[in-house]
């Protein structure tokens, strides 16, 4: 399966109904403060389980990454800027849809809409 589609302009349709809440997110995490490590760990777990769980539209909060310190070689990562890196690992694969850069209510350039595949677990 491939990679989920990064950063795509939402249909205005989609968005329209975002906005007015006929869309419901289902499922939110804020990963201010966290060092990367654990942020990555976090957002895992997170859209894992909200996966075997069938929620389609989660909201996860990066934050800007105006406070982040750059490292022992001068760059400075943040989690916005690995959010791409990660999801392009096997795990998400079969998982995540698409993601898009959220409404400014709903954060804006520091958060991102994750819209995932429907999930095939006889369970849920």
């Amino acid at each position: 399966m491939i990679s989920p589609k990064i950063d795509i302009n939402i249909e205005k349709n989609k968005l329209k109904r975002i906005k007015s809440g006929r869309i419901n997110i289902e499922g939110t995490i804020d990963l201010h403060g966290f060092s990367l490590k654990e942020a990555k760990a976090r957002l895992q777990l997170f859209v894992g389980e909200s996966f075997l769980r069938n929620k389609r539209l989660l909201l996860i909060i990066t934050g800007k990454g105006r406070n982040s310190k750059p490292n022992i070689h001068g760059k400075k990562q943040t989690i916005k800027s690995e959010i791409n890196k990660w999801l392009s690992e096997d795990f998400y694969r079969d998982k995540v849809q698409y993601i898009s850069k959220a409404l400014d209510k709903h954060g804006g350039e520091g958060a991102y809409y994750f819209f995932l595949v429907k999930s095939k677990n006889i369970f849920s």
